[in-house]
């Protein structure tokens, strides 16, 4: 064989037919499918299984996920779901400022736990204008998911008595707007006291008309009327700007509305009339002015400043309890308490006066509860923080905190 011809079949040997044989396969790129490509009813359902608490953050991602929160279907499913959560909503009101500040408590994704820190932050939600004009300061009850607020004063500064309001509004707190519903029929300023008793809202006083038929009144918030209720005849002194006195203040409590004033009462919706707290009752020393107090799973929970202590009422024995186990909690000279969802959240300020311009640091802190064995309650301290820096003009005095259902 030449060389040529050996040099041909060189060429055309067996790595060439491999080659053409056996071709190489082809590599199949699979794209990431992305979320927002779900169907919404997935989305729906995958959002409504994660806490309240995060959706200020998941709103930034998208438009879409921006309009599935704000939706009612969402609220709709989380209740079908049984995800449905006591969200905390703090009221600001500034002295000489006539607007009025609305937070909600969060978890920042992006902030460290540490011992230090745990993560939760106040957010501002928009401003509630027109749906909180005329009145600044008012009186808050919640329903379901939305806050009414009812009265109040459109006085900006310290007086506890400006004008009075019939106006009602509500926060709707699904989407953080306001809307306007039916007036009461009596003007209230916000020394009023209302509380929510099987689903409707009774209020009174704030009107220095002690023996008006409407001195007390209730809202259904389903049929949108109010309709007054027998007045107590109870002997009241209202605050003045000349001289101090007691207000009337309310607790729903199994199904009734009890008032305190100088005389204690308690209505009955069933049978309709009203019934003396009897004398030997100390129930009256949670709504003393030198204390804090809220209902919680029917229990009435009290801390007082004299002794800084956390206390609940027995209604069965007429014994005051203290509140064992908490740790862990500073030392305050006020707070605030909110039923959340069968927690206790406990709201005070710390005034900084190393800072710049001084200014007021509200803490939280969410304290589990559990009753046991013996007729004991306890409670533990599942979180405290900071969360959120106001002006220091503006102190806890000046703070509503309440909590609805989402």
């Amino acid at each position: 064989m030449s060389s040529r011809a050996r040099s041909a079949s060189a060429k055309s040997g067996p790595s060439d037919k491999k080659r053409k044989t056996n071709p190489s396969p082809a590599i199949e790129v699979i794209e990431p499918t992305s979320v927002l490509s779900l169907p919404k009813d997935l989305l729906l359902n995958c959002l409504a299984r994660i806490s309240r608490l995060h959706y200020p953050t998941l709103s930034l991602v998208s438009k879409t996920f921006r309009s599935i929160i704000a939706s009612p279907e969402l609220y709709e499913t989380r209740s079908r779901l049984n995800r449905t959560e006591k969200c905390l909503y703090l009221v600001l009101h500034f002295p000489f400022d006539t607007k009025t500040y609305c937070f909600t408590l969060y978890r920042q994704p992006n902030r460290k736990v540490t011992n230090e820190s745990s993560g939760y932050l106040m957010v501002e939600i928009p401003s509630p204008y027109p749906g909180m004009v005329p009145a600044q300061r008012s009186t808050l009850v919640a329903v379901g998911s939305n806050i009414y607020k009812i009265g109040g004063s459109d006085s900006c500064g310290f007086q506890l008595f400006g004008s009075s309001s019939s106006f009602v509004s509500f926060l709707n707190c699904q989407s953080h707007t306001w809307h306007q519903t039916r007036s009461m029929q009596m003007d209230r300023s916000c020394s009023s006291t209302a509380s929510l008793v099987d689903g409707k809202i009774y209020v009174a006083g704030g009107n220095k008309k002690d023996r008006s038929s409407n001195w007390v009144e209730v809202f259904d918030p389903k049929s949108q009327t109010w309709e007054s209720v027998p007045n107590p005849r109870m002997q009241l002194y209202e605050w003045n700007e000349y001289a101090p006195r007691r207000v009337p203040k309310s607790i729903s409590l199994e199904g009734k509305f009890y008032l305190f004033g100088d005389e204690f009462k308690v209505y009955n919706s069933e049978e309709g009339k009203w019934n003396y707290i009897e004398e030997g009752s100390l129930m009256h020393h949670a709504v003393g002015t030198n204390s804090s107090y809220c209902v919680i799973d029917d229990v009435l929970f009290v801390w007082h400043k004299y002794n800084g202590k956390f206390k609940w009422y027995d209604l069965k024995l007429n014994l005051w309890k203290e509140l064992c186990g908490i740790e862990g909690l500073p030392d305050f000279e006020e707070c605030k308490m909110v039923d959340l969802g069968g927690k206790m959240a406990v709201l005070w300020d710390v005034l900084d006066h190393t800072a710049r311009y001084q200014e007021n640091r509200i803490w939280c802190a969410e304290i589990s509860l559990e009753k046991r064995d013996g007729g004991e309650i306890w409670g533990k301290v599942e979180w405290l923080d900071f969360v959120l820096r106001v002006h220091g003009s503006c102190t806890l005095s000046h703070t509503d905190v309440i909590s609805a259902s989402l």
